[in-house]
């Protein structure tokens, strides 16, 4: 222990002496850990750390798929029964629904408040083994027709309309004006999913849906037997979705099952992202230890006499490695630390970009946190970084004494050599990094000039569910409520105008219809075609601002007629109205029915990306009319979130019991839905313009260091004749061979992995000429900035002074 101090604060004095290279290290190694630290973080978080679930791993999210829709879809009820009953690979499969309406009014001290509701079988809970902080859960019985007006709760929902009061348990509560008794509450971020608040049972889910196989309502859960791996699962579940295809075609005809393991199926599409941004701060990491790597060596070289010395007067050769090894221990512990407080900053800013991310569970980002395993690997990285670097300075000083300590010794072309391959694989490792950032900034430039299809400036959305049973689809007092409250918004000082739609633009309707064309040729039951459909108000085109093409918008009128008009976007009338008069056109729905209604098509307008910015327009069928689930569109030359009070008291107006809920501008709407790649292009950019700082100063440090160590051969150069322009030329040569060779070399790694990121690309070749230019040109930047100095000093050296001291 003493010679371990001793050698502690020799390293301390040694460095003391130094500090501008003390400083220059440890704030590289600081910048690579604290980004590699921030982002292992997220990783850890997202994709490493299980879920809060017994035995999380055997855990399958069940999708069904259709041949003609695009990525999983919810199953239909009567599909998961018989799932249920067929199967032989899972010990339990369970289902829930989140379909509309999506919330539930709850009546509590007088004024309402809209949770978001889950529907549950009654074993959903004992398949993810959660437990009850309070109360009980689920079981099967729960789930019998009359025995299913109870609920269980969030702890988030507890401790924020009942104050955690104890006696919540067993108390009844009016959700929907029905009475429902509270039997449980779930553990702190144990809810499934992560922003439901209250759930019942699924028995509660209408009866028409519970019989259909049109209706997709229902997502499903199963925990694998054990020895039974995924594959055999999704062997199994196959078969069986090939029988019930056979046994149903008018419905399932196209239709097949997918099985995902829930961490991923929770992470989504933001698990390519997360590993692409790890591989790019890995690679961050390489180039600022690659620098540390040549200061390091620089110094050794620097120091090799006074080495020699210590050992000719006995120093041992161990206790020098000794202290070279404290010396860099301690440097990099430094750097650590100082990189796990700039982890610590960024960590809370990168919650706050994954929180508007689509496509993420919420629950994964409380996870995202400086934890035991994220700063145990912090400190592995230290500890190899110090073993790797104590050991580098040692090998420079293992040459004979007589060589060291003769006069004029500048050392050898194999240390010349050395930093040369470490500066070109700096330039490559740079070029990788500048090279793929690149790549997915130009795409998420060109993903937010994509044209929505409609205008998403001064446009306000706020969503309302009407409680069932007092509303209903079919209620004339439904019409009369959204009439009254669209009136009463459309009136009010600064709206432009207002109106309603069934779900918020940018995002799936979650509603489809199977359709024909008629006069169309006959097609097989099975393989007819699908559309999106939405429900809107008359005055949704104008709030919106999509263009009408040709027919004429919905009027009041529409709303009340029995017999009903469809408005199509202009992807439907191009791929099934195509060489005929839309507006001559009626398009049958209900065609699995006996009697398929023929509705008239009156208009035709421009597409919408409703899908999502970075989806094609899809078929799409527009009808007037309310439903009980509404979005609220409204637009006005003023702020948008200055309606929200507006829309609140309107809508309060009408019923004094209807809240409004998840109040956002259409430009937060069309910013979140591009969250995931502005994260990760920023991120990127962020690394790509650190890359190339390190990359600077590599470059600047070991061409400093050979213009001093060949001061003596461009003294004799300029002695014997050569001039300034020759001294110029000698440094731009070797600076342009290490440009040329590392340019080479990440281009090809670079091109390799772009095909791995081709999956975040949008609209953008993982060969762009332009980002190819733009890392060419960057590298090139930063060589001629970091050759300057040197080259500068290269010029000046006066040979007589260089000479002599020679």
């Amino acid at each position: 222990m003493q010679t371990l101090l001793r050698d502690l604060r020799y390293a301390a004095r040694q460095l003391r002496k130094s500090p501008g290279f003390a400083t220059t290290v440890v704030l590289t190694l600081a910048l690579g850990i604290g980004a590699t630290t921030a982002i292992f973080s997220c990783v850890y978080g997202l994709l490493l750390k299980s879920l809060p679930f017994r035995d999380e791993r055997s855990i399958v999210a069940l999708t069904e798929t259709n041949s003609r829709v695009k990525g999983g879809i919810e199953a239909t009820y009567p599909d998961f029964l018989d799932w249920r009953r067929q199967q032989s690979s899972f010990s339990q499969l369970a289902a829930y629904s989140t379909i509309n309406p999506t919330t539930v009014s709850l009546l509590i001290g007088g004024r309402p408040e809209q949770l978001r509701r889950v529907l549950a079988s009654g074993n959903f809970f004992p398949l993810l083994g959660v437990s009850p902080l309070a109360g009980r859960l689920f079981d099967e019985q729960d789930d019998a027709p009359g025995k299913d007006h109870v609920a269980v709760i969030s702890a988030s929902a507890w401790a924020a309309y009942f104050g955690r009061d104890p006696n919540a348990i067993g108390r009844p509560v009016s959700l929907n004006g029905i009475t429902y008794t509270v039997i449980g509450v779930l553990p702190q971020n144990a809810a499934f999913p992560a922003d439901g608040e209250v759930w019942l049972p699924l028995s509660l889910l209408d009866k028409p849906t519970q019989e259909s196989r049109v209706w997709h309502s229902v997502k499903v859960l199963g925990r694998l037997r054990p020895g039974v791996s995924i594959s055999t699962a999704r062997a199994d579940m196959l078969t069986i979705a090939q029988r019930i295809s056979a046994a149903y075609p008018a419905t399932n005809r196209n239709e097949s099952v997918s099985l995902t393991p829930l961490h991923r199926e929770l992470v989504g599409s933001f698990r390519p992202a997360m590993l692409c941004l790890m591989g790019a701060v890995v690679l961050v990491l390489l180039v600022a230890c690659v620098n540390v790597a040549n200061l390091l060596l620089v110094r050794a070289t620097e120091n090799r006499r006074d080495v020699a010395i210590r050992q000719a007067l006995g120093a041992d050769r161990t206790r020098l490695f000794r202290q070279f090894l404290v010396q860099t221990l301690l440097l990099t512990l430094l750097g650590g630390a100082l990189g796990v407080a700039l982890a610590a900053l960024a960590l809370p800013l990168i919650r706050v970009a994954l929180a508007h991310t689509d496509g993420i569970d919420p629950a994964l980002l409380q996870s995202i946190s400086l934890n035991i395993p994220v700063l145990l690997f912090t400190l592995i990285i230290c500890t190899l970084t110090a073993l790797l670097f104590g050991i580098l300075p040692a090998t420079r000083t293992a040459v004979p004494l007589v060589d060291t300590l003769r006069s004029g010794d500048r050392g050898s072309s194999a240390n010349h050599r050395g930093h040369a391959t470490l500066v070109i694989a700096e330039i490559a490792v740079a070029v990788v990094v500048v090279f793929l950032s690149t790549l997915v900034v130009r795409s998420f430039q060109k993903l937010i000039a994509i044209d929505p299809g409609f205008r998403t400036d001064h446009l306000l959305s706020a969503e309302l569910t009407l409680p069932d049973p007092r509303y209903s689809d079919t209620s004339p007092l439904t019409n009369r409520f959204y009439e009254q409250a669209l009136d009463r918004i459309a009136h009010a000082p600064g709206v432009i105008s207002a109106s309603t739609t069934t779900q918020v633009p940018l995002r799936p309707s979650q509603v489809m219809t199977r359709f024909l064309i008629e006069g169309a040729p006959p097609l097989a039951a099975g393989t007819y075609p699908y559309a999106q459909i939405r429900f809107i108000s008359p005055e949704y085109f104008r709030t919106m601002g999509i263009a009408l093409l040709k027919g004429r918008t919905f009027t009041q009128s529409d709303i009340d007629s029995t017999t009903g008009f469809f408005i199509v976007n202009q992807a439907f009338a191009q791929q099934y109205l195509a060489g005929r008069d839309p507006l001559g056109a009626n398009i049958l729905i209900g065609v699995l029915s006996p009697s398929p209604s023929k509705i008239p098509v009156i208009g035709v307008v421009a597409n919408a990306r409703d899908l999502g910015i970075d989806s094609d327009p899809e078929p799409e069928i527009y009808l007037p009319g309310f439903g009980l689930h509404a979005v609220l569109l409204v637009r006005s030359p003023l702020d948008p979130q200055s309606l929200a009070p507006v829309i609140r008291n309107a809508v309060q107006s009408v019923d004094p019991a209807q809240p409004i809920y998840h109040v956002q501008s259409l430009d937060e709407v069309l910013s979140d839905s591009v969250a995931r790649q502005r994260m990760t292009a920023a991120l990127l950019g962020s690394f790509a313009l650190l890359t190339l700082a390190l990359a600077a100063i590599g470059m600047f440090g070991v061409l400093s260091y050979s213009v001093a160590q060949r001061s003596r051969e461009i003294g004799v150069r300029m002695a014997v004749g050569a001039d300034r322009g020759d001294i110029l030329r000698l440094v731009l040569r070797q600076a342009t061979a290490f440009l040329i060779t590392g340019v080479v070399a990440g281009l090809v790694a670079g091109l390799f992995g772009a095909r791995l990121i081709s999956g975040l690309l949008f609209e953008t070749t993982s060969s762009d000429p332009l980002s190819v230019s733009v890392s060419i040109a960057a590298l090139a930047l930063v060589t001629f900035i970091a050759v300057s100095l040197p080259a500068v000093r290269a010029v000046s050296v006066d040979p007589v002074e260089s000479l002599r001291s020679e």
